[in-house]
């Protein structure tokens, strides 16, 4: 064997070690994040197996000409929830926050916190026209209660 044929045996092999490094690294990092996305998976799968909400009362006064809904949520699960992450459905039609009086809107009395806590309840109140038939109250990890008025 001549030089030449030694040489290009050993560039060879440096070339498959080099690909053989290079292939494993991208495996290994492309495996990584397949697990790192089951592990997030599995804990918003463990919070929302951890969540219950119960409508307690649905309540509709229009004696002054608007009609104010007024709808109380109990976290009766052991997950801490977003008060802005919450929503409200009225027979089927999203409200959104800037309808809520914020004034009389709270958790347990408190309108300025975002945290809903187990126990606590939470209480929104809406100008709705005409009064609804039904209303839902859907949490941020899709966890949701409905309740006939």
């Amino acid at each position: 064997m001549g030089f030449s044929v030694s040489g290009s045996a050993a560039i060879l092999f440096i070339a498959a070690f080099v690909s053989v490094g290079i292939l494993y690294s991208a495996a290994f990092n492309g495996y990584e994040q397949v697990q790192d996305a089951e592990s997030a998976r599995n804990d918003r799968v463990l919070e929302a197996k951890n969540t219950a909400i119960e409508v307690a009362n649905v309540s509709y006064n229009d004696s002054s000409g608007n009609g104010k809904l007024t709808v109380n949520v109990t976290n009766n699960g052991s997950t801490t929830l977003s008060v802005s992450g919450t929503d409200l459905i009225t027979d089927g039609s999203y409200v959104s926050d800037g309808a809520y009086i914020q004034a009389e809107s709270s958790v347990d009395g408190n309108s300025e916190t975002d945290l809903w806590l187990p126990g606590e309840t939470y209480s929104m109140t809406v100008y709705q026209e005409p009064e609804p038939s039904r209303v839902k109250v859907v949490t941020s990890n899709g966890v949701a209660a409905t309740e006939v008025v």
